[in-house]
Formats: structure tokens, sequence, C-alpha cells
């Protein structure tokens, strides 16, 4: 006998608006490629560094060491957050690549101010340069990182974790392409200053990048509203679906870059249509706003009245000091699992 798929026990509640985007196998394999990569960049550039003594070169190895932990949380994070939503993760697992970016722009920023020190110290206190390494070495990076550029540009469009670590391979790109030209002036003029102040400038464009993303992913897991400048057109748009009265809770938050919710307490006219009211709401919401995840509750003046008692019954009945302490009252079944 074939069971009912809409009975108890096969229906899932988190899954009816689950957001699956599809399998990103091919960014999968760019970024283990991509990570690999970066240890062999590293590796070569602290060789690299240690026979031309560049601090410019040790600057963009510890940036490229960074990227090699940024790609083994992007990883996971590519690996994690395409997982379905279940009974104890609701809203799947998009968070994961927000955390892997907050983590990758914290640690991006830890590496930039260390190199800003020791560019400061090396002003201070300058050594010659091995010109002939510092060429052959910037030059070589700079082909493995095009390559590293190449793979992440595809598929970083959409995706606050993937773009974070295509940052972290472009922003390298342009530090050894400055490298290079470093290499080059103190070759012809003996400048051996152009070699801190590198390092210093790209330090900082860095970490100024780096506290963008950190930002943005901040905002994101602090649940911050996407859309907190336009929430008056916001509400006009709602309120100007014929039936709706007033706004009684609205809330808005991003699950991950490009994927954004939405909760609404709509008061209702009496005698108005509720489902004609919920079919405009969800075009308005879904198509004109782009939210992925829709939630209304709709609500007659007489329903609002018993819904505000009971929040107001609730709230006087919970002590302050108990506060985080309160248990359900509901009696279960003997045989609830």
């Amino acid at each position: 006998m074939e069971k009912d798929p809409h009975s108890s026990s096969n229906f899932e509640p988190f899954g009816r608006q689950a957001i699956l985007r599809p399998k990103r196998k091919d960014a999968l394999r760019s970024l283990v490629f991509a990570f690999f990569l970066s240890i062999g960049i590293f590796s070569w550039e602290i060789f690299g560094s240690a026979q031309s003594k560049s601090l410019a070169l040790l600057a963009d190895a510890g940036h490229v060491i960074s990227d090699s932990f940024a790609f083994l949380l992007s990883i996971f994070a590519v690996l994690v957050s395409d997982k379905k939503p279940n009974a104890k993760m609701n809203f799947g697992f998009f968070r994961v690549e927000v955390f892997a970016a907050f983590l990758n722009s914290v640690l991006i920023s830890g590496i930039s101010i260390f190199i800003i020190y020791e560019a400061v110290q090396r002003f201070r206190h300058q050594e010659e340069i091995v010109t002939e390494s510092m060429l052959v070495f910037s030059l070589g990076t700079i082909g493995l990182n095009l390559i590293s550029v190449w793979l992440l540009k595809r598929i970083s469009a959409n995706n606050i974790n993937l773009r974070t670590a295509y940052l972290h391979v472009l922003n390298d790109l342009f530090g050894t392409v400055a490298v290079l030209v470093g290499a080059i002036l103190i070759r012809l003029f003996a400048w051996t200053w152009i070699d801190p102040l590198l390092s210093l400038v790209l330090s900082i464009f860095i970490l100024r990048a780096a506290i963008v993303i950190l930002k943005e992913s901040l905002m994101i897991l602090l649940e911050s509203s996407p859309t907190f400048d336009e929430w008056d057109h916001l509400q006009k748009d709602l309120l100007h679906i014929k039936g709706a009265e007033s706004l009684l809770s609205a809330h808005t938050w991003t699950l991950t870059k490009g994927i954004h919710a939405c909760a609404f307490r709509v008061q209702i006219a009496k005698g108005s249509d509720p489902k004609k009211i919920v079919q405009e709401a969800y075009e308005l919401l879904r198509g004109e706003w782009k939210f992925e995840q829709i939630y209304l509750q709709l609500e007659d003046p007489s329903t609002t009245h018993i819904i505000d008692g009971i929040i107001a019954k609730t709230l006087h009945d919970i002590d302050s000091e108990e506060w985080g302490h309160h248990h359900h009252t509901h009696d279960h079944p003997a045989n609830h699992h």
C-alpha cells in the first residue's frame, strides 16, 4: 500500500519553501585546484623571498597562505551549504558560507596588519634586495595567479563565500604585478625603499577590501535587514493591496548573499478575500522585491485582538528574573517521541 505523500509521517514542512541551488561540482573542482595551486605559490614565494630578501614577496606569500586557508573554508562551505533543510536546520546551511567569508576576512585583516608593521620596520632598517631573484619569482607567481583568477572568476558572481576566495587571488595578482614593477625600479634606480612601500600600499588596499567583506558578512550574521533603506516603499507596496489595512509586524533578513527572507503580520479588512491578498502579496514580494522565503500571517481585527491578548498575557506571566528559564507546560502523550 502506497503512503500518502501528504501524511504527517512524510510531510517535511521545512522543505516546502526550500531553496536548493544546483550542485556546484564545477565550483568545488575549481576551489580544490586553486587550493593546491595556492600551496605551490606560497612555497615558491617563501623560497623567492629568502633568495631575494624582498619583504614585498614575503607579504604576497602571507596573503597566499591565507588563500590556502580561505580555500579550505570555501570548499567546506560549498559542501555543506547546499545540504537540504532538516528538522534542526530549518533554513538550510546557507549561513555556513557567510561564516566562512567572515573568518576569511578576519584572517586577511590580521595578515595585512602584520605586513604593515613589518613594512614600517623595513623603512627604518632597509636591506639590500637581490633584484634578479625578485624578478624571476614575481614573474612565476603572476603566471600561477592568472590561472587561479581565471578559475574562480567563473564561479564567484552570486556567492559571498566564493567571491571572497576570488578576492584573495585577484588581490594577490595585483600585488605580484606591483612586486614585479618594484623589482624593475630597484634594478634600474636602486630604490630599495620601493620594496617596503609596495608592501605597505598593498596591505592597506587588501585590508580595506577585507573590511568590506567583513562588514557585509557580519551584517548578514546579525540578521540586518536588506531593505532597511526602502522600508517606506515596501510598506506602501504591501498596503496598496486591496484589503490590506496595516502591518502589525515586519521582518526581513538575508540567509546568504542574494537570498532574502521576509515575515509579515498583516491586518486585513473585515470581509476581504484572504486568498486574493496572499496571491497579490506573494507576486509582489517574490516578483518585484525578490524575496526567496516569504511568511505571511493575515488577521482580521478580532483575530488581532485575541493574539495581542495572548502576547500580553504571556509577557506578563514571565518574570524578568526567570527570562530564559521558561519551560513549555504542554502535556505530551506518553508515547510521544
